[in-house]
């Protein structure tokens, strides 16, 4: 293998090149005559790799549909070749990665590939900036962009420390809240590449916490002498990943959650039910996930599928006792060359027992990426929740940039970008039997729509605009962005 990998890093002959002119003048013709070219396979004598500085051959070779000695269909070969270039992208490690055709042998149809790969920085002391309330548009509305509620510190995250896509994250975070995170994790440690594992504790506490939903909106307490709320949870999974497209996760979690006394006795004494102040539980979950998606930040192409079941509370003495079934099924339909992509997202969820669960454990839509466009100011709580989400991205502009000397950082010179127009349309549904008199968003269909203005930047960067209306006659203009950490 490496003797073949020198070969073919060598300066091309006269020969082979006069063979590459030869067939495009003849085969084409040729081949519409014979019609040899739809049983043609290509046959991979070797791969070569430049530009990973850090990172392992191994892990790069893993991530590839082909190995040397596979062959390949040739009308096949450009798509081929473009998937997996978006599979290496996928790593998070690399701001360039192409598959080429180097050397291609027309008569015994064996071909040589080359893999061109720029890595991206590795090292992200980022200095923290960020809203304690759940998105932009909650805090610049309904807080008047108070700088009183922002976090501020340091995240830092060293990426491919090793030089095995593996992840070291560390968190010190002040201001409106605390919070101390430290997490690695590792995509493999095995030969096979097949085993993986990530662990991590967090610490967090809050002088403020949203102790109960009114009109489908957080109430909220602050005490600036005291801490409303301190949690302390850590946890480790184990990932197996038997073929390039499926991965397995078992996860075992701690959790230990103590509120004020004044949330359990005065403000909502089913916080945590029965006026308790604290909830420590032990949690096991599994999760299965089926991942075809051509561009994960910003899927064009593809599907993906997830399940997860989870049991919170694996001992007899723990606070909570629940069990929750979520699935998610995603698919992208790429028409003109992906100028134009359909977007369709069903994510849905349900819990066991049927019991009034402690308002803490009672989140459903509007929280995290599971809400309605044009609700971004609600939420609605449930036991159970349905959302589909679906979209039509029209590309408007794509380009790179080169930024030369303004770029002291070589690995963010050449800038890819991207906009798209994003037509909107989302439904939503939480299911909601216990808290519900003051909540009429909760067992009601919600409807959504709107359009936007999507910027993708460097792969993994977007940025969205997007204006939104409600089934309430409401709308607004939101945004999103998200920084591919």
């Amino acid at each position: 293998m490496l003797q073949a990998r020198a070969e073919a890093c060598r300066p091309c002959s006269a020969r082979p090149i006069l063979q590459v002119l030869l067939f495009l003048l003849f085969a084409f013709p040729a081949a519409a005559q014979t019609g040899i070219s739809d049983d043609v396979y290509l046959i991979i004598d070797s791969i070569s790799i430049d530009g990973n500085r850090k990172t392992r051959d191994a892990l790069i070779l893993r991530e590839l549909e082909f190995a040397s000695g596979d062959s390949i269909h040739s009308a096949e070969l450009a798509a081929v070749l473009d998937r997996n270039s978006l599979r290496l992208m996928n790593l998070g490690i690399f701001n360039t990665a192409r598959i080429n055709v180097r050397r291609w042998d027309i008569a015994t149809h064996h071909i040589t590939l080359h893999i061109h790969l720029i890595e991206t920085w590795y090292i992200y002391p980022v200095p923290l900036f960020e809203l304690a309330d759940r998105n932009f548009n909650v805090w610049w509305k309904e807080f008047n962009h108070s700088l009183r509620r922002v976090n501020y510190g340091i995240d830092w995250n060293q990426l491919n420390l090793t030089g095995n896509a593996d992840v070291l994250k560390a968190k010190t975070q002040f201001g409106y809240s605390n919070k101390y995170e430290l997490r690695y994790s590792r995509p493999n440690v095995n030969r096979k590449q097949t085993i993986g594992f990530d662990f991590g504790i967090t610490y967090s506490r809050a002088h403020e916490v949203a102790y109960a939903t009114s009109g489908n909106k957080l109430k909220f307490h602050v005490n600036p002498d005291i801490w409303q709320v301190i949690q302390l949870s850590t946890g480790g999974s184990v990932l197996w990943r038997p073929g390039l497209f499926t991965t397995h996760r078992f996860t075992v979690e701690y959790r230990n959650t103590t509120v004020a006394d004044s949330i359990a006795r005065d403000f909502n004494s089913n916080f945590f039910l029965g006026g308790k102040r604290k909830q420590r539980h032990l949690s096991l979950l599994y999760n299965v996930a089926f991942d075809h998606r051509d561009i994960r930040p910003y899927p064009l192409s593809g599907w993906l599928f997830v399940a997860e079941l989870r049991q919170n509370g694996l001992l007899p003495d723990d606070n909570l006792h629940l069990f929750r079934a979520y699935v998610e099924y995603a698919r992208y339909f790429p028409l003109f060359e992906k100028r134009l992509s359909f977007e369709t997202v069903f994510r849905g969820r349900t819990s066991l027992p049927r019991s009034r669960p402690p308002y803490y454990n009672n989140q459903a839509l509007g929280y995290g990426g599971s809400f309605v466009r044009g609700y971004e100011y609600y939420v609605a709580d449930g036991l159970d929740f349905g959302l589909l989400k679906t979209a039509c991205h029209v590309q408007l502009f794509s380009r790179k940039f080169n930024l030369g000397k303004f770029m002291p950082l070589e690995a963010f010179r050449n800038l890819p970008l991207k906009l798209y127009l994003s037509l909107n349309n989302d439904l939503g549904y939480a299911n909601d039997p216990y808290y519900t008199e003051e909540n009429p968003l909760s067992n009601h269909l919600l409807w959504g729509y709107g359009f936007g203005l999507d910027i993708v930047a460097y792969y993994d960067k977007t940025a969205r605009f997007e204006w939104s209306w409600n089934d309430k006659g409401e709308n607004g203009f939101f945004i999103r962005i998200n920084t591919g950490f």
